[in-house]
């Protein structure tokens, strides 16, 4: 089996436009919280693919990607997803990204999954509430149907002992809320062990069962066109999202009456530790509120937004190619200055070698024709005439070493600065095709009705999440 991917890439715009997915492939999705595996079960796949492995709690997926590789003359594609509990992205954009792949993929070129894979830690000594969270979420975005085509798999079995990780996972086969309804629906269990036989044995199970499957959020966004926050997934997270909010906003009541106790003490300290929990409480409080409004999102609102998104990171990729076209020019006049003060400078060398060896040559002759007397002097002149002269070939050769690598320097600043402007005459030629098929989509929707525009809110404006913000691998 050989991998045929490259890893990583954050141009997702032109990784989408040079991707030909086809309907024959494999697809299987990897999901779970973060710190999971999800980065690591690729790699070992992908033969070391470059799947940025996290090894803390951030997250390294931060958006829908996609590893490649080749099975027996078969194209497997593995989808990598950022969780719900993701380190720098708010829960509603997670769910609008997955949304957003799983929507556009099955509507405009057909495509189903494989299967998909869940990854729990068996090193949770409980199911934390992101994690129960994160797995509701992901129950209501698969739908009953789809539970067959799913693995739960359990990782990092190397950190804890056989007893105390066969105890986690049946308890999580036998609690009906955590995988026990899933089991009796037909998902299946493995142990991920971390190492390439363990991961393709679950891959190879997935794709010998020759079968495919459409998911919950498919059907209901492609099939029914119901806008993201009236589907199950997304009422499930909304529903979430307001327990959060509720929570944090009777903390921050709770902290207000903490606050005028702290003040009528006149304790400095506690006011000041109340204030910073206050400002926490707040910030949870309206990042909920943003989330519930993300999730009630027209298409034409989502499309305006992402022009404006990608007219301000075109602005700042501009920024960045004039910036490089400036480092170019000013290391390229310091190396015209720096070759000007070396000519400079070998030309008064050059004349301080001629005297030098002028003088040389005259010791010499007085050595030839004056007595021992003067021998010892004439000797030591000598030397140390040999000597500046050794230094002087000594400057010469790092000047000639500092030359070559200042022309180095200039070189590899050119071929950044032509990669730039390819770079973008790329993504800006793409973003028109996409505008025009939003424009097509727009038209066709409203000549079946203006109820579905609500329906196709981020699978609509999904192209344009090609130039923003997704990273497809290949």
């Amino acid at each position: 089996m050989a991998f045929t991917g490259k890893g990583r890439t954050n141009n997702y715009a032109q990784e989408l436009k040079n991707t030909t997915y086809s309907p024959d492939d494999i697809y299987i999705a990897i999901m779970g919280v973060t710190g999971a595996g999800k980065s690591t079960f690729i790699s070992k796949c992908c033969h070391k693919a470059e799947a940025g492995i996290g090894h803390g709690l951030k997250s390294q997926t931060q958006e829908v990607q996609v590893f490649t590789f080749q099975h027996n003359k078969k194209t497997v594609h593995l989808i990598d997803t950022p969780g719900f509990d993701d380190t720098y992205r708010t829960d509603s954009d997670v769910l609008k990204d997955m949304a957003y792949w799983l929507s556009v993929t099955y509507e405009t070129k057909k495509i189903k999954l494989t299967g998909i894979i869940y990854l729990h830690r068996i090193t949770d000594t409980r199911m934390s509430g992101n994690a129960y969270k994160n797995l509701r979420t992901f129950q209501k975005m698969c739908g009953k149907p789809s539970m067959s085509s799913v693995v739960l798999a359990t990782t990092m079995w190397d950190q804890v002992s056989i007893e105390d990780g066969s105890i986690r996972e049946a308890d999580l086969k036998d609690t009906a809320e955590f995988w026990g309804d899933m089991v009796k629906e037909g998902s299946a269990m493995y142990r991920h062990t971390g190492d390439y036989h363990s991961a393709m044995n679950i891959i190879l199970y997935l794709i010998n069962r020759h079968s495919t499957t459409v998911l919950e959020l498919q059907k209901e966004m492609v099939d029914q066109r119901k806008p993201l926050d009236d589907t199950d997934a997304g009422r499930e997270l909304e529903g979430e999202m307001i327990k959060q909010r509720q929570l944090f906003e009777h903390k921050l009541l709770k902290t207000r009456q903490e606050m005028d106790e702290a003040i009528a003490r006149k304790d400095k300290d506690l006011i000041e530790q109340i204030a910073q929990d206050q400002a926490k409480f707040q910030k949870k409080i309206d990042d909920a509120q943003k989330g519930e409004k993300d999730l009630r999102i027209s298409m034409e609102k989502l499309i305006a937004d992402k022009e404006a998104q990608h007219r301000k990171d075109m602005d700042a990729f501009d920024k960045k190619l004039k910036d490089q076209e400036a480092q170019t020019r000013k290391k390229d006049d310091e190396f015209k200055d720096f070759m000007k003060r070396t000519e400079i400078e070998r030309e008064q060398e050059s004349k301080k070698r001629a005297a030098r060896e002028a003088e040389l040559d005259a010791a010499k002759e007085q050595v030839e024709q004056g007595d021992l007397e003067k021998l010892a002097v004439l000797q030591a002149a000598i030397e140390a005439l040999q000597q500046q002269k050794q230094a002087a070939d000594e400057r010469e050769a790092r000047l000639r070493q500092e030359a070559h690598d200042r022309e180095q320097a200039i070189e590899q600043d050119r071929v950044r600065t032509i990669a730039l402007y390819n770079q973008r005459a790329q993504i800006a030629a793409f973003q028109q095709s996409v505008f025009q098929q939003e424009q097509q989509m727009v038209q066709a929707m409203q000549s079946m009705g203006g109820g579905m525009g609500m329906g196709m809110g981020v699978a609509g404006g999904a192209f344009l999440a090609a130039v923003t913000g997704g990273c497809i691998v290949m």
